[in-house]
C-alpha cells in the first residue's frame, strides 16, 4: 500500500514570495532548501523527483512537504478577517524546526548568571594567585563554590560570550593596589 503526499498548490502571490525567500542571501541553507522542496511540490513533482533533483533523502522532503501542506491548509481555512497576512516571517515559522528539538540545556539561567557574576569578582578572593581571570578558573570557581557540580573551560567561556564579561577581565575596582 503506497501513501499519497499532500498535494500543494501556491497562489502567485504565494510563489513569488517564497521565490523571493530562496534568493535573499540572508537566510540559512536549511530554510532554503525547505523552500525550494514546496515549490517544487508545488508544480507537482513526486517526493522521489525532488530528493533526486536536490540530492535529498525522500523522507526529509516529505516531512516538509507535510508540514507546509497542513500549515497551509490551516491558514487558508481560518477566517480571512483573522488569519495574519502571508510572511516571509510566518512562511519560516512554518518551516521551523518543531521546539524541544536538539540538546536539552545543563544549567538553569541562575546558574549561567552565577557563572557569569564571578568574572566581576577579583581571583584572589577565590584562592587563585593572578590578577585576571582564565575561562578554566573561572570554571573552577563555579565548581568550588558550589554553583555547578560540573562545568568545562569551554562552557564557561559560551557563557561569558553572551554576557558583557569576558574571562580576562578582572573586576578593576576590586583590585588590591
Amino acid at each position: 500500500m503506497s501513501r499519497t503526499a499532500i498535494s500543494l498548490h501556491l497562489a502567485p502571490s504565494e510563489q513569488a514570495l517564497l521565490e523571493t525567500i530562496l534568493r535573499r542571501r540572508s537566510i540559512p541553507e536549511f530554510q532554503k532548501e525547505r523552500v525550494q522542496i514546496v515549490l517544487a511540490a508545488a508544480t507537482g513533482l513526486q517526493n522521489k523527483e525532488i530528493a533526486k533533483q536536490y540530492q535529498l533523502e525522500e523522507n526529509r522532503v516529505g516531512v516538509w512537504r507535510k508540514r507546509w501542506g497542513i500549515a497551509h491548509q490551516q491558514w487558508h481555512a481560518s477566517d480571512q478577517n483573522l488569519r495574519p497576512p502571508l510572511s516571509e516571517s510566518l512562511v519560516l515559522q512554518w518551516l521551523a524546526d518543531k521546539p524541544g528539538r536538539g540538546r536539552k540545556d545543563d544549567f538553569t539561567p541562575e546558574q549561567k548568571l552565577k557563572v557569569a557574576s564571578l568574572c566581576q569578582e577579583h581571583p584572589e578572593q577565590h584562592g587563585f594567585p593572578v590578577t585576571h581571570w582564565s575561562a578554566e578558573r573561572l570554571a573552577q570557581a563555579a565548581v568550588q563554590r558550589g554553583i555547578v557540580a560540573t562545568i568545562s573551560d569551554r562552557t564557561v567561556h559560551r557563557i561569558l560570550k553572551k554576557t558583557t564579561c569576558r574571562p580576562t577581565e578582572a573586576a578593576v575596582g576590586s583590585m588590591p593596589k
